[in-house]
């Protein structure tokens, strides 16, 4: 007997799995509902006050691609719904510890040839200013982006043996061959491909702990190499939501309701009932059934789905352990801090370099390319790492409905904090002392490039660590903020495992989506999308009209 039923019934009310819920709704016409633990839905679409009125603070992701939601712009009215999408000013930049050197990667928006970047490289070296507008054009007019959003916004291929959509492209274009790209760069580490490119090592390092602060994979892990380089590149079409990240959240939130969809919120799914090897419908925590008439999607991470929601005799052996073998640490010892201001930071470099004021995602750091991997085998040991590996986010330059009148804000990001807690474990007030600690240590450091930054400028600041984000969203299994990490052999086709991959289940009716799906740890709509197709093509279900002209 079940207390309500329902076409579909979607477990945790996250930003993938509720994308699979509004295309299940309004093109699966699917009578849909969605089961949320938390007081909201949103997951990591969560943007609060901050610890000073009137300030907003991202909880969770805060850096977001136009391409992220690009699709539901075409297939939902979310830009009327109250989510819009505001281009950092001066994408990506950088300064150095040592020298203050530093350079700037500009808007595609504002300058499309990049003549720009080219300047800025090219204080450093005129072949690598050459070489960046080299990769730009294969990226910009040769089909590097085209390929990447297909490759975004598809499921990795059925035959695990089959190249996806971007590795053919690679292996494919001239423009990336005359680079000196071949079958070995597949293999090498993010240091070994960028300086394969490159020969400064300022521009080198400088680019790498941009692309590490997404991927948050040691720059010597071997195989990736090409995931940097491609990361760095799509980072230049990033920014934020206006107002906060919540906004995307209510967008879709009020598309799904005027659909028809259904949100429960503090409503914690128990277990996936399942009969005769078929997922039936779901039990919440206090008892009531709630029935599945066609199928239940999980949005928690893979951890959770086999061993919390199902249970290990539903699941092969080989599933099991390579479920159990995952990683998580490289995204652990995360820090991100909100740091409420009178005046915004005046770098010391500014003013040799004025556009540093208005990078939206700078690092301030050693010149060293060595230094980031260094970091994670400080934490892997439970150690601090002396230095300080640190982006500052600067949304504010484009979006003053973050901050009051006259004030600023600004996100101080560090992999160099705390050891995992997936290896080590603390108390509660351990974790509070450590934080006021390394609020200090972050301070400081930022005081090297800034010297205003002093506490007389702070009004106040609100640091998360993978402590806090773990406690409020319950589904990021031993405090990783991606779901697993995005190492090599946990990316496209074998994420998170290559059985769990395509979004179906060795288990009838029951599909899975989350952040631990391909393409990686992002707010983005795509892991949801992906598994709405896969569910369209089981139950023969129509796609968006305009899905076919954008070739996804």
């Amino acid at each position: 007997m079940f207390d309500a039923s329902y076409d579909a019934v979607i477990i945790g009310g996250g930003n993938k799995a509720l994308i699979t819920a509004l295309y299940l709704q309004k093109y699966g016409q699917m009578k849909t509902a969605v089961f949320e633990i938390k007081h909201e839905i949103g997951g990591c679409m969560a943007g609060d006050e901050s610890a000073v009125p009137g300030f907003v603070h991202d909880q969770h992701a805060t850096d977001i691609g136009d391409f992220w939601f690009s699709i539901l712009e075409d297939d939902f009215p979310i830009n009327e719904r109250g989510y819009e999408w505001v281009p950092y000013i001066v994408p990506g930049g950088g300064i150095y510890e040592e020298d203050g050197a530093n350079y700037i990667i500009s808007s595609p928006f504002t300058d499309p040839e990049q003549k720009l970047t080219y300047a800025s490289f090219a204080k450093f070296s005129k072949r690598d200013a050459d070489t960046w507008l080299a990769l730009w054009d294969m990226w910009a007019n040769k089909g590097g982006c085209d390929a990447f959003m297909k490759y975004l916004h598809n499921p990795p291929p059925a035959d695990p043996n089959e190249p996806d959509i971007f590795e053919t492209f690679l292996m494919t274009s001239p423009e990336f061959r005359a680079m000196g790209f071949d079958r070995s760069w597949f293999l090498r580490t993010a240091i070994q491909v960028m300086s394969d490119l490159f020969e400064s090592d300022h521009l080198i390092t400088g680019l790498i702990r941009i692309a590490h602060s997404w991927n948050s994979v040691p720059s010597d892990i071997v195989g990736g190499g090409l995931f940097t380089l491609f990361t760095l590149l799509g980072l230049t079409r990033f920014g934020g939501a206006k107002g906060g990240t919540h906004s995307i959240a209510h967008a879709i939130y009020k598309c799904f309701i005027e659909d028809g969809g259904k949100t429960f919120t503090e409503h914690e799914v128990k277990r996936v009932i399942i009969e005769n090897g078929k997922a039936r419908g779901v039990e919440l925590s206090d008892g009531t059934r709630i029935e599945a008439k066609k199928l239940v999607v999980s949005g928690l991470g893979p951890h959770a789905l086999v061993h919390d929601l199902t249970g290990e005799q539903y699941w092969p052996w080989r599933v099991l352990r390579r479920i159990k073998n995952l990683s998580y640490w490289y995204a652990g010892g995360i820090a991100w801090a909100t740091w409420c201001t009178h005046e915004p930071p005046d770098y010391l470099a500014a003013k040799t370099n004025p556009e540093l004021a208005d990078v939206g995602w700078l690092t301030l750091g050693s010149a060293d390319p060595w230094s980031m991997p260094l970091s994670h085998y400080y934490k892997r040991l439970g150690l601090q790492c002396p230095d300080m590996d640190m982006v500052i986010c600067n949304h504010v330059s484009g979006d003053k409905t973050r901050v009051p009148d006259g004030k600023w804000s600004f996100l101080a990001e560090d992999y160099s904090a705390a050891p995992p807690i997936c290896l080590y474990e603390h108390s509660d007030k351990w974790w509070r002392d450590y934080k006021k600690a390394h609020i200090e240590r972050q301070l400081q450091h930022i005081q090297k490039f800034a010297t205003n930054m002093t506490w007389d400028n702070v009004i106040g600041v609100t640091m998360h660590t993978e402590y806090d984000v773990t406690r409020m969203l319950g589904s990021l299994y031993k405090g990783c903020w991606s779901g697993v990490d995005q190492n090599p052999t946990q990316v496209g086709r074998n994420r998170p495992i290559p059985e769990l991959a395509r979004h179906k289940t060795t288990i009838e009716g029951l599909y899975a989506t989350g952040v631990a799906w391909h393409y990686g740890g992002m707010c983005s709509a795509s892991q949801g999308y992906n598994c709405y197709k896969i569910i369209a093509e089981d139950f023969g279900l129509p796609m968006p009209p305009k899905s076919k002209d954008r070739g996804y």
